[in-house]
């Protein structure tokens, strides 16, 4: 199963998580930085901190950026399955 690591950059600033976590694909990695972006904008993680201009970059495990995540725009609920 691939390692996906998720990054948050403002494009000057960059907070690294070394570590990653392994995940079936991209679509999950995505859903996984929507949920990471969720927990920032609603201060969760990291509480009292600004994430205007912020972005949950997911890199696969040789460094390279697959998709990047908006903080302040994520959705407030994951969407429902129909």
């Amino acid at each position: 199963m691939p390692r996906y690591h998720f990054d948050l950059t403002d494009g000057t600033e960059v907070l690294q998580h070394a570590q990653g976590v392994e995940l079936p694909g991209n679509a999950a990695a995505r859903e996984e930085a929507l949920a990471l972006a969720r927990e920032l904008k609603d201060g969760k993680v990291m509480p009292g901190r600004r994430w205007d201009g912020w972005f949950v970059e997911i890199k696969d495990d040789h460094g390279q950026c697959v998709d990047m995540v908006p903080v302040d725009l994520a959705p407030d609920e994951p969407s429902p399955l129909t």
